[in-house]
């Protein structure tokens, strides 16, 4: 059999094993009775919505300042009411909707990059490069994940982009540790073993059979990794390390109600609420995803 015909037989294998991510149909049965993952799921899609056309919708300028109008309360004219210098608390909240999940973005698809197939190297090729793989991830779980952030940030440079691409680099190894645990359930089926006998290189088995079978896992962990994205980009933001002023964001808007809690105590509950709910709906998507996938499998 020539290598031609051995790479177009293996599109004809049968990989319809009775593994997690090949038997999962019917996603619609996801939302079936739980009101919970609505909410979170609607909630998503509307701060989707609002980072896409915030500046659009927001009622005022974000950095726009009325001095004479600080710490308004809520009021019909600022919904969420005014800052230390009179900005509208609920303008910067929609304009910092787009770095928020850009920032999330950034960090999952840079931990993705690194982890997934650092994760399928170790898991399908086995022996010392595994071993060898594992030991650098040891090493970096090992080491505190905000102290690595901080310092390729400084290194970096103090931006939005640095620091999500930092903290993604900081996430990959726990993501590679989910992935070869997957793989390695799977790189021994008969499916996965077919294939070498078509003569089936080991990368495109690794990413057309292995690696799509060996996903759910991965996408659990994914989703978590949104809302723990969410609250380091936040507490970077705080920090100062991201995002930096006059733009808003929800870590500085937090940081800046914190400086004038004494005075406006109620200043720090919108920015809250809004970071809070973002990462309790990401982990709720998480949670069923988990639960459905283990009911799948």
């Amino acid at each position: 059999m020539t290598d031609t015909t051995a790479a177009r037989s293996t599109h004809n294998v049968d990989t319809s094993e009775d593994t997690p991510s090949a038997s999962i149909h019917g996603w619609k049965h996801l939302f079936d009775g739980s009101p919970g993952l609505w909410l979170a799921a609607v909630y998503l899609l509307f701060l989707a919505v609002v980072a896409l056309f915030g500046p659009a919708l927001a009622p005022y300028d974000p950095i726009s300042q009325n001095i004479p109008n600080r710490h308004a309360p809520f009021s019909m004219s600022h919904l969420l009411g005014t800052d230390e210098i009179g900005r509208d608390v609920a303008s910067r909240l929609m304009w910092g909707a787009r770095p928020a999940l850009l920032g999330v973005v950034i960090c999952i698809v840079t931990a993705c990059a690194a982890g997934i197939p650092w994760g399928l190297a170790a898991g399908y090729l086995g022996g010392r490069i595994d071993q060898l793989l594992m030991r650098i991830v040891d090493a970096l779980l090992v080491f505190p994940g905000i102290i690595l952030c901080l310092v390729l940030t400084t290194v970096l440079g103090a931006s939005l982009t640095n620091s999500m691409l930092a903290l993604g680099c900081v996430y990959a190894p726990s993501l590679a540790r989910v992935v070869r645990s997957g793989v390695l359930v799977v790189r021994d089926r008969e499916f996965v073993i077919i294939t070498r006998l078509y003569g089936a290189t080991a990368a495109y088995r690794m990413w057309r059979h292995v690696l799509p079978n060996a996903a759910g896992p991965a996408l659990v962990k994914i989703t978590f990794l949104c809302g723990s994205a969410m609250l380091a980009q936040t507490g970077l933001s705080f920090l100062g390390i991201g995002i930096q002023p006059p733009n808003p964001s929800w870590g500085q808007s937090l940081a800046e109600s914190f400086r004038y809690i004494l005075v406006n105590p109620g200043a720090g509950i919108a920015p809250g609420v809004v970071v809070v709910l973002t990462v309790l709906s990401f982990y709720r998507v998480g949670d069923a995803l988990r639960d459905y996938l283990a009911v799948e499998a």
